[in-house]
């Protein structure tokens, strides 16, 4: 049975729920509600704005599972205070705070949220580590895992690109012991690197180094963009999502070595398709070529069409979009990545969060990440 919301969702925020086993399970894209006010009076807004759409869905802030702030400029007020004292909650909650810039004009922050509630809990599992924040979740009885601002560690902080990668995996992996879970079962992981221009080939070199020690069979889906804390501890930052392993669940990666990562999860009564690296779009013949460099209209047609080829293959469609993430070179670019979007059949209802930040790739103009579901 469906839960009829008895709160009215607030102006500018878009909401995408899934009802399926028992399980809720909404995302919420919002902004803050006037657009000329400075970000103190903004994150203000944008705060209350997202606990009303919350509300609106009957679940709360202890029921987020991960979020992400993106901020125009580094905040001079502690933000997690201030969005516990709006929100009437303690601990700390799994959302990362990131400089990237929103592409809507006048705005000056942003926020997209993940909230879950099953019907054999009604909260969220935060565990007792503070570093990094993470929450975990039983759902078909797998546990679902986010961890939010991995880092590298502070004494390897300042040396080279490639060691920081490598120990930010690393620091990964053991949280994920810590946890019960191996770094196999991450489903997806979102890389933030300062001045990415400079240091993506140093990251790459980490990451591939961590990735054959490991020995991995599957690769995460991913995304890597330009981007950092708000609180400028470290050039290199990661989110994860992880799925322990449980014979009712399958995870498999779609074209493999393809532009455009794409991994399934599915789970009794539902499948989901994670699509991240979408930036350089190649040929589907698996040629690395950049498809109309210089171009955003022609690399989003390419994205696009790449993103509608995986969902071929995995028997779904637009019509199952679940929520959506474009990083933009350009703050002027904000209208064509909508009319794109819309045009190649992405609802107006998706939650769709726009942000300024530089891709690994001087030629690309767009990288995006989109998440599909399907019930069963």
């Amino acid at each position: 049975m469906s839960f009829a919301p008895q709160v009215k969702v607030p102006p500018g925020a878009r909401v995408k729920r899934i009802d399926s086993g028992g399980v809720v399970e909404v995302v919420i894209e919002v902004a803050p509600t006037s657009t000329g006010e400075d970000l103190v009076s903004q994150f203000a807004s944008l705060t209350t704005n997202a606990r009303q759409a919350l509300l609106a869905q009957g679940l709360g802030p202890t029921n987020v599972v991960a979020g992400w702030i993106h901020f125009a400029e580094a905040p001079k007020w502690n933000w997690r205070e201030a969005l516990a004292s709006a929100w009437d909650v303690n601990g700390p909650l799994p959302l990362t705070a990131v400089l990237q810039p929103p592409a809507q004009p006048f705005c000056r922050c942003t926020m997209q949220l993940h909230a879950m509630r099953t019907a054999r809990q009604s909260g969220v599992w935060y565990g007792n580590c503070q570093s990094p924040a993470a929450a975990t979740i039983l759902r078909s009885g797998a546990r679902h895992l986010r961890l939010m601002s991995v880092r590298p560690r502070p004494e390897v902080r300042g040396t080279d690109v490639a060691d920081l990668a490598y120990d930010m995996f690393a620091q990964a992996r053991h949280a994920l012991i810590d946890r019960g879970l191996a770094f196999s079962d991450v489903v997806r992981t979102w890389i933030y690197v300062r001045d990415i221009a400079r240091n993506h080939a140093a990251f790459e070199q980490g990451r591939n180094r961590f990735f054959r020690e490991l020995g991995l069979e599957r690769l995460p889906a991913s995304t890597c963009v330009e981007g950092a804390l708000v609180d400028g501890s470290a050039s290199l930052a990661m989110d994860l999502y992880a799925v322990a392993a449980h014979p009712a669940v399958t995870v498999s990666a779609i074209a493999p070595g393809l532009t455009g990562q794409a991994v399934t999860v599915a789970e009794p009564g539902r499948l989901s398709l994670y699509v991240s690296g979408t930036a350089s779009p190649a040929t589907l013949d698996g040629r690395d070529d950049v498809v109309a460099p210089g171009d955003l209209q022609g690399q989003l047609d390419g994205v696009f069409r790449n993103v509608r080829s995986l969902l071929d293959q995995a028997g779904m469609t637009f019509a199952d979009g679940i929520s959506a993430k474009a990083y933009l070179k350009h703050a002027r670019d904000y209208p064509t990545f909508g009319e794109a979007a819309r045009s190649h059949g992405l609802a107006d209802d998706v939650p769709a969060t726009v942000v300024v930040a530089d891709i690994g790739r001087p030629e690309c103009l767009c990288e995006i990440e989109l998440w599909f579901s399907q019930t069963r």
